[in-house]
């Protein structure tokens, strides 16, 4: 092989490895203010964004609103009981269901160790940067909102004294409202989350579970095809 290829190739994998082990960051900012709510999604790797989500959606923003639909619902006929022969066919089709997804459930049930001992380990790949949060509350009641917002300030006070967070409330008593604003970054570390999954695929009973899994999928795509 040619030298000047195979270092090419060295430092290829070298740089491979720096991405993988510094991982990718996930950043998340959302924003509640008078019914709109703003939302920022981006994914970076070595600061560079390769992923970016912004979007804006319109809600209900008084609570008034909600309970006039609650009382609404009430009034509201209720729904005629099913006769016997549709209920028949709803436990006729759940029983069905579940012998469909009853090998899954079986594999699930032998695999739970092996998936248990990988999620602790998912969770050891991400690391909080930053988790920022402030809520803007008013409600009818002056002694809810005061109840509500004590209870955000001694939540806040526990876990404020972790560096990367940040939760505030701010009480309102002049008007009914609920907004807030919020920001989180995560970084997850490629490397060890990859390490992880191909350690969880040495494992017999997860390999049985992927084979289940594939065969259900197979036999579902047959029967559309038919």
């Amino acid at each position: 092989m040619n030298f000047n290829l195979f270092l090419i190739i060295i430092i290829a994998l070298i740089i491979i490895l720096i991405i993988l082990y510094n991982g990718i960051r996930l950043f998340l900012t959302v924003e509640k203010e008078k019914g709109v709510v703003k939302y920022e999604f981006k994914i970076t790797i070595l600061k560079i964004a390769i992923f970016t989500r912004k979007g804006t959606k319109k809600i209900i923003d008084t609570l008034s609103h909600n309970e006039d639909e609650d009382s609404e619902e009430n009034e509201e006929d209720e729904e005629e009981p099913k006769g016997e022969s549709e209920s028949e066919e709803d436990e006729k089709g759940l029983k069905e269901k579940y012998e469909e997804i009853k090998p899954i459930l079986k594999e699930l049930i032998k695999s739970k160790e092996e998936l248990k001992s990988f999620l602790k380990n998912i969770l050891k790949t991400i690391n909080l940067k930053k988790l920022e949060g402030k809520l803007v509350i008013g409600l009818s009641d002056h002694t809810t909102t005061v109840k509500i917002a004590s209870w955000i300030w001694s939540v806040g006070a526990i876990v404020n004294s972790s560096k990367p967070t940040l939760l505030s409330v701010e009480p309102r008593f002049n008007e009914v409202i609920i907004d807030f604003e919020g920001k989180i970054e995560l970084k997850i570390n490629i490397l060890l989350l990859l390490i992880y999954s191909l350690a969880l695929l040495t494992k017999k009973n997860i390999r049985e579970l992927i084979k289940e899994l594939y065969r259900q999928k197979n036999s579902k795509e047959k029967e559309e095809n038919k």
